[in-house]
């Protein structure tokens, strides 16, 4: 558990460092990180922020956006967790610097991504007297929508992160990303946190009230949480951000009281703060913050509550409504609160994607029965709401290391038990436009792939964009099978030419591919036997008497890996590898209601652990018995890649690897 220490002096980081600690060692070498940088991903703080004036165009935004004090405005996000957050976070920094109460449109799929025709008039018919708009967390490629709009006479203010290649015609556009702005010294921010480094410099040059900055700051809880939605890397200032948003909602938590709760007003700060409230409060009715809180509670639960109601019903105001909640909404017995709703469609969603992803892995590899390897299979499209394709493809990439585009193809109702052959690389009829979500490693830039493809096969997409590690695209059904081919062909010849330059073979390969590995007595036993190891790799002593309990080196490294945290995208924590022996496994078992997860206690006092393993390691089930029928014993041996981490339970403290990657051995 990460201790939060305040105001630290680069001198005082330095001397949490046991610098004569091979690990650590080899984890700062590896990183090329020094001293200051150490102290700083210990302990940053709101100093490490960039000026917001360094984002090109924000002075002729702000400036406008003063000229239209006392008109009416609306804010048109994006319909993902981000947008919700950049919009909510606009309409609350509005309200605090004197525009009173704009309204933010909640968008919908059907509209369209981000600023379009239809999302014009849809503002339009809600408030008719509309004299400008804001666009958070889209709006660089809205070149129609933003046409559209102009000839209604309205003025717009684009703030955006989505990589731009012209610049659209808006009246004033920020965007670290966009055409011709090389000024920001780091791009990697989330849309929420452009508007709320926009609204900054408006406060910096407009607002001269204590009061006002202290409510506004508040503000960076919604921006440390688009920054893990978002996925967006831990480095530079959003490791500022994401401690922060860590520390308020604590805070949230520690003071929570119903009173608290009911006492709020109905401005759009009180009703704020009240949507965090409930979110509190649902989190803790279903034992979510038992733990406390940290960087998963904002990527594994708020986020994908955020996004769960336009993933499985295309419509995004129920998450927008969790901070709008008023007052009189408390009092209403019957009324179900919008942070109950959200959770309890999340987990709808959740089974929703946990069989089509059965469907899916199921689907390729029995594909391969008939020759077609995972990258044959990278492009595909399903049965399903369109809003679950970005999940699914995440799904894919994960299990096979692979950029991949999951092609949704609406359907009405949800069922619970996807069959693969209903769901999986259905036909579709000519004339259909397939929406699609990719997916990538950080290893590999989509962006820059999807564009030579663009550039190469004019016509070949009707329409995409997105950034390094995810997109969003459309292909017409008629083109989907020459696309699906190019995709892959290209992916191949980028594979194979790698492979040539490295002059190494696919099966030479190690599949202990972790920073470390951890030598249990399984490993000792391989390494006679020409298992290959990863050339890259620190070796920890754990077999023969080195057990996890007598490491002190090991326990030592993982506890300052804790102060280290968050780690995440950009920023990844330290992995390691182990080879099991199945016949050294005194115990395994599943866990969780469905027994969807399972841990293994290896005789050296190591766990290891697999959320949503089960399928998974059923697949090193034994089949062989011996004549009477018994099971035969357990020859198997696999490697698990996985982080380690501190299990704490009680007064004490185990060491449990949390398995990323399983893979069984052949010998």
């Amino acid at each position: 558990m990460r201790e939060v220490v305040d105001n630290m002096t680069t001198e005082q980081a330095v001397s949490l460092i046991p610098t004569q600690n091979s690990i650590i060692r080899a984890f700062l070498d590896r990183r090329s990180l020094t001293m200051e940088d150490v102290a700083y991903l210990i302990n940053p703080s709101e100093n490490h922020q960039h000026d917001p004036f360094l984002l090109k165009g924000v002075g002729k935004w702000i400036d406008i956006l003063h000229s239209l004090k006392g008109q009416p405005i609306a804010i048109i996000p994006d319909y993902d967790a981000d947008g919700v957050l950049s919009g909510t976070l606009a309409r609350v920094g509005l309200f605090l610097f004197g525009f009173g109460d704009v309204y933010l449109y909640p968008p919908k799929t059907c509209d369209g991504y981000g600023l379009s025709k239809k999302s014009v008039d849809n503002v339009l018919k809600a408030q008719p007297d509309t004299m400008a708009i804001i666009t958070t967390d889209n709006g660089s490629n809205a070149h129609d929508g933003i046409r559209y709009a102009k000839e209604k006479g309205l003025m717009v203010l684009v703030t955006d992160h989505h990589l731009a290649d012209t610049a659209p015609c808006a009246d004033a556009v920020v965007n670290p990303n966009g055409h011709g702005d090389n000024t920001y010294p780091f791009t990697h921010i989330s849309g929420t946190a452009v508007i709320y480094k926009t609204l900054t410099a408006y406060a910096r040059k407009y607002i001269d009230c204590p009061h006002v900055w202290r409510d506004f700051r508040s503000l960076v809880l919604l921006v440390g949480i688009s920054t893990v939605s978002d996925v967006m890397p831990f480095l530079n200032e959003n490791r500022y951000y994401v401690t922060e948003s860590v520390r308020m909602l604590t805070h949230f938590v520690n003071e929570y009281s119903v009173d608290r709760v009911c006492g709020y007003g109905d401005t759009p700060l009180h009703q704020y703060y009240r949507g965090v409230d409930l979110l509190v409060t649902t989190l803790q009715q279903n034992g979510k913050l038992k733990y406390g809180i940290d960087v998963d509670t904002f990527g594994f639960t708020i986020g994908p509550m955020l996004n769960s109601p336009r993933r499985m019903t295309g419509d995004s105001e129920l998450a927008f409504r969790l901070f709008q909640s008023k007052r009189a909404d408390l009092l209403d017995e019957q009324r179900v609160l919008p942070s109950d709703e959200l959770f309890a469609i999340n987990e709808q969603r959740k089974a929703y994607v946990r069989s089509l992803t059965n469907a899916l892995f199921s689907h390729v590899e029995g594909m391969q029965l008939y020759g077609k390897t995972p990258i044959d299979q990278m492009v595909f499209n399903a049965r399903m709401n369109k809003g679950i394709a970005g999940l699914l493809s995440g799904n894919f990439t994960k299990r096979y290391g692979l950029p991949s585009i999951a092609f949704g193809v609406e359907i009405t109702g949800i069922k619970d038990n996807q069959d693969e052959e209903d769901v999986i690389n259905v036909d579709v009829p000519s004339g259909y436009l397939l929406t699609g979500s990719a997916r990538s490693p950080e290893s590999f830039d989509l962006h820059s792939f999807l564009t030579t493809i663009d550039e190469e096969h004019p016509g070949l997409i009707e329409k995409w964009g997105g950034h390094p590690q995810a997109a969003g695209i459309s292909v017409l059904a008629e083109n989907y099978d020459r696309f699906r081919d190019v995709f892959v062909s290209r992916f191949t010849a980028i594979m194979d030419e790698q492979l040539h330059q490295n002059q190494k073979e696919p099966e030479t390969l190690s599949p202990f591919n972790g920073e470390y590995i951890l030598t249990t007595d399984a490993y000792e036993r391989l390494l006679p036997l020409g298992a290959s190891t990863a050339p890259n790799s620190e070796t920890v002593l754990l077999h023969g008497n080195h057990t996890v309990f007598t490491n002190q080196t090991l326990w030592e490294a993982v506890r300052f890996f804790e102060q280290l945290e968050p780690f995440g995208h950009g920023f990844p924590k330290p992995t390691f590898s182990v080879a099991i022996a199945m016949r050294d496994v005194p115990y395994i078992f599943n866990m969780g209601a469905g027994k969807q997860h399972v841990k293994l206690m290896l005789s050296n006092g190591l766990s290891v652990i697999h959320w949503n393993g089960a399928e998974l390691f059923s697949r090193f089930e034994p089949v062989e018995t011996d004549a009477q029928g018994n099971p035969a014993p357990d020859h198997r041996v696999f490697v698990v890649t996985g982080t380690l981490s501190i299990n704490r339970f009680n007064g004490d403290e185990s060491l449990q690897l949390i398995a990323e990657d399983v893979s069984e051995l052949k010998m």
